[in-house]
């Protein structure tokens, strides 16, 4: 992706702290258009003290599995 500077803002990536989601793009969006957030996605990371944590990977299967409906192939 590129900045209307024509600079290369990176690859995009979807990230989660395990109730909300975002994709990595959004810091830059925020930055240079302003964009709004929303008010409980700004209060939920500030009671975390701005940090993400690390989820489990069943943590992220659980999360995939919610948003796409996909059970997965059965075995």
């Amino acid at each position: 992706m590129l900045s209307g500077t024509g600079a290369f803002i990176e690859g995009l990536n979807l990230l989660t702290d395990g109730c909300w989601l975002w994709y990595s793009d959004l810091a830059h969006y925020v930055g240079c258009y302003h964009v709004e957030l929303d008010p409980a996605f700004v209060e939920h990371a500030r009671s975390n003290n701005w940090a993400v944590p690390q989820l489990s990977d069943e943590h992220l299967e659980a999360m995939v599995t919610l948003l796409t409906g996909d059970e997965g192939e059965p075995e």
